[in-house]
């Protein structure tokens, strides 16, 4: 009963980890439209692999949901993996917000 416990919480730590992330990608799509097109150009790249990586958590998402308890950890491992390469991708956009706003 413990496991399910802890499965259930490291479902829903998932869960709110990718819906913080949906968030912050919304907010990068906006400021991109807001911003100047020279500012679009070089910030596009880097919110389309945003993107990518949000899609595979999604998808690594699913696999959480349908997945056994022996193979939930493996998925976790994926999932964290691709979680952290969104936190990468951000922080490079996020680099080029900050020197747009200087110019």
């Amino acid at each position: 009963m413990s496991d399910q416990k802890e499965d259930k919480t490291l479902k829903e730590e998932l869960a709110e980890e990718l819906a913080n992330w949906q968030t912050k990608m919304d907010e990068a799509k906006v400021q991109l439209h807001l911003g100047a097109k020279d500012a679009q150009d070089k910030l596009q790249p880097h919110v389309d692999k945003l993107e990518q990586e949000f899609e595979e958590a999604k998808q690594q998402w699913q696999q959480v949901e349908e997945a056994s308890e022996k193979s939930l950890k493996d998925i976790e491992k994926g999932l964290r993996v691709s979680i952290t390469a969104m936190k990468k991708s951000f922080e490079n956009a996020k680099k080029h917000f900050a020197d747009e706003e200087k110019k």
